[in-house]
Parts: C-alpha cells; structure tokens; sequence
C-alpha cells in the first residue's frame, strides 16, 4: 500500500483510483487501515500456517487470502460509511461469484487499480509468511546473544 501511496495520482494506471477521490484524513484513514489488515492477514497466516507441510502451508495460505478477497469489500464499506454518511447501510459481499479472482489477484491480471494490486501483494506475502519460521528467529538471538 506504500508504494502505491507514494505514486499518487500522477501514475497513469491509478489516476482513476476512488483512492484519489477521498480527502487526505480519508486516504490516510483508508491507508491505516490497509495496513492494519495487511499485517493482521500476514500474521494470522504465519502463525497458523508455520507449523504444517509445504503443501498445507501454500494450500492453507490460498484459502486464507481467498477469504480475505471475498470479506474484505465489507470492511472496507463500512470505513466508507463512516467517511461518508449518506452511504446506506448494506451488504457488499454476497455468494462467490468469482471463484478465481484471488488467483486473478495474484498474478496481477484482475483490475489495475490499487485495490486489487495491492491485494495481490497481501497474497505473496501471505504466501512466503508461513515459511519465516521461528529457526530464523532463533538464530538470530542466538547470533547477537539474546535468549
């Protein structure tokens, strides 16, 4: 989300982006919370994914990103509603339309807005998560003499 904030609208690809449309307190709130979500997704697939196989890992990642696309718009419509009131109260999400979206996310073939793109960063990061494992945590407190 932070190489996409610092582009601006002044990248062809996102000057269309609603990101734009928003006030700087909107954009940072929209950013903030991103992130929050960016890094609780990160977490929630490292610290349940770590100890399992490859395969259960990747597998396991995949679902969790998957559900992550088809949950977020709802989260994010409801940070929309409190920016901007006159926005009814409503369902975003519905049944899965689009069953290979996340994949679509993945390989950035989607949409080119902000949105999508840096869903599929949140995927290849949830991807990799799993795999940080506590050895490497380990043998660095071990290296710099920590317990």
């Amino acid at each position: 989300m932070a190489v996409f904030f610092v582009l601006g609208s002044n990248t062809p690809m996102y000057s269309q982006d609603s990101f734009f449309d928003l006030t700087l307190w909107g954009q940072l709130g929209l950013a903030l919370l991103s992130l929050s979500l960016f890094s609780l997704m990160v977490f929630i697939s490292w610290a349940t994914l770590r100890r399992r196989s490859i395969g259960a890992r990747i597998f396991g990642a995949l679902i969790l990103f998957a559900l992550f696309v088809w949950a977020s718009p709802q989260i994010y419509y409801m940070y929309y509603r409190v920016i901007i009131p006159d926005l009814p109260m409503q369902w975003v999400i519905w049944n899965l339309r689009e069953p290979f979206k996340a994949l679509q996310m993945l390989v950035f073939q989607y949409r080119p807005n902000l949105s999508a793109h840096s869903q599929g960063i949140l995927g290849w990061v949830m991807l990799v998560a799993p795999f940080l494992g506590v050895r490497a945590l380990r043998t660095r407190k071990s290296k710099s003499g920590g317990v």
